[in-house]
């Protein structure tokens, strides 16, 4: 693929000059455009060391209005980022609607220079072709939510390349720029080469293509980029325009022959008693402490998120949950209804800028499974986002297990009957009034609704990895502890992986 470009392609400088002032001016409309139609653009610049990756960023920007555009150089991980799923650092940037983000080097520097340098090989967990699937689908994730993205990969010849990386050492202003990992691009130039073809062979795809850059030519680079990119836009507000009719899909107003109402399958009769429930409870709480300081000392995280019907008793299990942890090694986040910054954000965004870092255990009250619940039932997410968040939440879940988390899903379960009888009580108590509001009343009238987006939530996304576990919460006793229980036995069997793993 490579090596078909043909390097010696230039522009004399009155056409370069010609060129470059229509497209400049051009792009400030473009901007203002994106603004105005609320589109979020991400563009990515990738290729050699030295290929003029940095003056490019500095000549599209330069009409730009820079409130409207922000420009990530990306560097090596920090220790600390490295303790997330890799694209975290990438979600915390993508740009809100309306925004532009540049990215000089991007999440591929992971699969290009890390792997260079022999920080990510073939045989580790991530494997590369696991990274690559990773950001095929983050990519995709964004395009699917309205996001236009250019990807521009910028070519050098060998001799090229090493007579830049000379120059640039040479001269006192510009030698900081030239990396030891730099030289390592030269000496090894036809590895990083095979390297780059793999990985624009398997992430150029119809949503999110790679454009090759002739790159020997700094003058030919700037304007076949900026052209691109400026075609890009141009379709991607184009598309806007266009209001296709929503396709007709068949109700979801029951569940599907193959699925079985797992529900109702739920043993609402399980209880305990007060002694059997304080003397097991207790048992728990002291496992789940001791575990607390072997995750910390294996640097596992953890994520237990809870859903379940209103008054199902997520606080209660939450709060023994919690009782007997260091609070330094755990937190709580309840999530509401989105903010206007999360609302302008991919709805996984504020999930993803909240994850537990390794050797924390995070607790979501609530999760990014609202996409799929209360957002299909009450009408927020249109039914063609709701469907495709299945896969989405799947691939989300699957990044983090791969990450080495322990991930827990709950969902609490009680009867009609369960529900009414602590409405009534929370109605008629002054000091838990508070936790009774309108809307729960409003979500009961729509219990059936409820009741098969929850069945198809757990049957389309409990995997193997990431399986969900129905507590039986109508004796609260009961949901408490078997929540415990379960999320001592998950960090148990990690634990036992890495052991047999490492031996």
């Amino acid at each position: 693929m490579l090596d078909t470009l043909d390097l010696t392609v230039s522009l004399n400088k009155a056409t370069y000059k010609s060129e470059i002032d229509r497209l400049m001016y051009q792009m400030r409309e473009l901007q203002n455009a994106c603004r105005d139609k609320k589109l979020p653009v991400i563009v990515v610049l990738e290729g050699w060391a030295a290929s003029g990756k940095g003056r490019l960023v500095k000549q599209m920007v330069s009409y730009m209005d820079p409130r409207g555009f922000h420009v990530y150089p990306i560097w090596p991980p920090t220790p600390e980022e490295r303790k997330y799923p890799f694209l975290w650092r990438f979600w915390e940037k993508i740009p809100a609607q309306g925004k532009i983000s540049f990215f000089y080097h991007s999440w591929y520097t992971h699969v290009l220079e890390e792997r260079l340098l022999e920080r990510v090989g073939i045989n580790q967990v991530p494997t590369v072709p696991t990274l690559m699937g990773q950001i095929n689908a983050f990519e995709r994730q964004m395009v699917d939510d309205g996001t236009a993205i250019a990807k521009f990969w910028l070519h050098l010849s060998r001799k090229e390349l090493k007579s830049r990386l000379k120059e640039y050492a040479q001269d006192e202003l510009t030698a900081w720029r030239v990396r030891k990992e730099d030289w390592k691009q030269e000496k090894h130039y036809d590895l990083y080469t095979s390297y780059a073809e793999e990985m624009l062979v398997q992430t150029s795809t119809g949503f999110a293509p790679w454009t090759l850059v002739e790159a020997d030519s700094e003058r030919w680079a700037q304007v076949k980029v900026l052209t691109q990119l400026a075609a890009t836009l141009t379709s991607a507000l184009d598309r806007l325009k266009i209001q296709l009719p929503t396709p007709t899909l068949p109700p979801q107003i029951q569940l599907e022959p193959t699925e079985l109402d797992l529900l109702t399958q739920v043993d609402l009769s399980l209880s305990l008693s007060e002694p059997e429930y304080e003397e097991q409870l207790l048992q728990e709480q002291v496992k789940l402490r001791k575990l607390q300081l072997s995750i910390y000392k294996h640097q596992i995280p953890v994520l237990v998120i809870f859903e379940g019907w209103d008054a199902a008793g997520k606080g209660g299990a939450i709060k023994r949950l919690t009782d007997i942890l260091d609070p330094r090694s755990y937190f709580v986040h309840p999530f509401a209804a989105p903010t206007d910054e999360e609302k302008v954000h991919h709805y996984l965004w504020r999930f993803w800028r909240r994850l537990p870092t390794s050797g924390i255990i995070g607790i979501f009250d609530r999760s990014w499974y609202g996409r799929v619940l209360v957002e299909r039932v009450e009408g927020f997410a249109s039914e063609i986002e709701w469907r495709r968040a299945y896969r989405e939440i799947n691939e989300f879940e699957a990044q983090l297990t791969t990450a080495g988390y322990v991930l827990v899903k709950f969902w609490l379960h009680i009867s009609p009957e369960e529900q009414l009888q602590r409405f009534t009580s929370r109605k008629n108590d002054s000091f838990k009034q508070y936790k009774l509001t309108d809307e729960d009343w409003r979500n009961r009238q729509k219990w059936n609704d409820y009741y098969v987006a929850v069945n198809q939530a757990i049957h389309r996304t409990s995997t193997p990895k990431a399986p969900w576990t129905i507590v039986a919460a109508n004796d609260k006793y009961y949901a408490r502890v078997k929540v415990i229980e379960t999320v001592v036995q998950a960090i148990e069997t990690e634990l036992k992986r890495r052991h047999h793993s490492n031996s």
